[in-house]
């Protein structure tokens, strides 16, 4: 999978994925609040990890210089 995802993007990527999980607790929304929170964060947090996002790919920006997508096998 190409990677279109730079290291500060992943970092702030990261702290927003976070923030949306920590919301659960503070917030403590219903069922069904706690499980949108849920989505979106793990959804954050796994474009951070994997340094792919599909809403990037689709307007054709990438944040990650030609050093971090060369990092692909």
């Amino acid at each position: 999978m190409k990677k279109n995802v730079g290291p500060a993007d992943r970092y702030i990527r990261t702290l927003v994925g976070v923030s949306f999980l920590l919301n659960i607790f503070v917030v403590k929304p219903g069922a069904i609040g706690t499980i949108v929170l849920l989505a979106i964060g793990l959804a954050v947090l796994y474009s951070a990890y994997s340094g792919y996002c599909w809403a990037y790919d689709i307007l054709k920006v990438s944040t990650c210089k030609e050093s971090c997508a060369a990092d692909v096998e």
